[in-house]
């Protein structure tokens, strides 16, 4: 085979390149502190480092509706504690003027009381949250109110000449009804699912957690004995009840303590169950902690260059380019004269 000089040059050109390029690879992993910084330095490991971004930032999105719902949960939990003192305030005053000993201008007095607490109880039951959302209307967030004036009933009304009220999810409710009241709430996903699937509740389902609720469990009292029949057994009609007593000046009966009293275990019920779901947006916190410290593990080991390996590598690559130098140098001056001499 016939060799020309020109294909030592174009040899001594191409090592004098490929060692060239080597070099400045193995600096800018150096600079980076990156071993993979394309695509074209390790196919494999730059498809499993972009499926750990995506987890990652997952992980970053459960984070922040964990957040928001920790936010959402916090006002919730500071409505309900309210409403908790405004009715333990009403029975109190129920216990109080049940005494004979009060008049019936001091019963009318108290009535007065009474009737702000209702405002204030009904503000809270129709409590909405920065974006506008009820936080008691189920699955309902966009409604004007949860709780509405009863315009079904209109026999007892008549009846009674006093203003009822109904949950938007309730018969009585009338022409504010809306059955996706009754259903839940709203749900924000915290965690990962294992199918990926909405249930109808959050019950035994810790990657999602409700930030809504149905304002009939919350503010309803099984089994209240002080209403008339057709009204709605909530807690805000019980005190409309209170207040039309002490409004004529009458000892207010026995029943309507009691119902009080049933409403505060009622919030309560639904105190603990907030505190519960918060607790769970903790737990699935931390578990997203834990995982993405395992993440960021393993991306490192693909994606991180190590120093000393690196800085060996480019020695060994820089002696290698000074080499193919000396030897370009040396190829350059070789002639066919110089053989003859």
């Amino acid at each position: 085979m016939r060799i020309s000089t020109n294909l030592f040059h174009m040899q001594s050109f191409a090592s004098i390149e490929k060692h060239q390029n080597s070099v400045l690879a193995i600096q800018e992993k150096l600079t980076t502190g990156q071993r993979v910084n394309r695509p074209s330095d390790d196919p494999i490991a730059t498809s499993q480092i972009n499926a750990l971004n995506t987890t990652m930032k997952t992980l970053d999105q459960f984070e922040k509706n964990g957040e928001y719902a920790k936010s959402m949960l916090s006002y919730e939990e500071t409505q309900i504690d309210s409403g908790v003192d405004a009715v333990q305030r009403a029975r109190e005053l129920t216990i109080q003027m049940m005494n004979k000993t009060y008049t019936a201008e001091q019963r009318q007095a108290t009535g007065e009381e009474i009737g702000q607490l209702i405002d204030h109880l009904r503000n809270l039951m129709n409590s909405t949250s920065s974006e506008g959302e009820l936080l008691f209307g189920g699955n309902v967030v966009s409604a004007d109110a949860a709780f509405v004036e009863d315009t079904v009933d209109p026999v007892t009304v008549t009846a009674t000449g006093l203003s009822y009220y109904a949950y938007i999810g309730s018969t009585n409710a009338g022409a504010e009804y809306n059955e996706e009241a009754n259903y839940g709430g709203r749900f924000v996903q915290i965690g990962f699912d294992s199918d990926d699937k909405l249930n109808p509740d959050d019950n035994g389902d810790p990657s999602r957690v409700r930030v809504t609720d149905n304002g009939s469990e919350v503010f309803d009292i099984p089994g209240a004995t002080s209403l008339p029949a057709g009204v709605d057994r909530n807690v805000l009609n019980v005190m409309v009840q209170l207040k039309d007593y002490l409004d004529q000046g009458v000892q207010p009966p026995a029943e309507i303590g009691d119902d009080l009293q049933q409403s505060v275990i009622e919030m309560s019920n639904a105190l603990s169950q907030v505190g519960s779901r918060q607790n769970r947006i903790e737990n699935q916190y931390d578990a997203g902690q834990e995982f993405r410290i395992a993440l960021d593990e393993r991306r490192s080991k693909l994606q991180d260059q190590d120093v000393v390996e690196g800085i060996s590598e480019f020695t060994m690559k820089q002696n290698a380019l000074q080499m193919a130098q000396q030897v370009f140098s040396q190829v350059q001056g070789m002639t066919l004269f110089d053989y003859l001499r």
